[in-house]
């Protein structure tokens, strides 16, 4: 099963500097869940593989969280 999250962003530069940043953390093995971030020009792209629903709806729900938490420190920044 697979799941693609497409995430706009102000500037190329965002998109890359989130992807970055999301990339140092990498998916726990046991939770049988991979991930791919990739930027396509403003957008951030993800794309989530994994067999169980339940633990699908838990990688997407925390990257949800660190995208808003990478978004709001870039906010910081500027």
């Amino acid at each position: 099963m697979n799941i693609s999250l497409t995430i706009p962003f102000p500037s190329p530069e965002s998109a890359s500097l989130t992807r970055d940043v999301l990339n140092v953390d990498k998916e726990l093995k046991r939770s049988g869940v991979q991930r791919k971030l990739e930027t396509n020009a403003e957008n951030l792209v993800i794309t989530f593989h994994g067999r169980d629903l339940k633990k699908l709806r838990v990688a997407v729900n925390s990257m949800i969280q660190n995208i808003i938490l990478v978004v709001k420190t870039i906010e910081q920044f500027k």
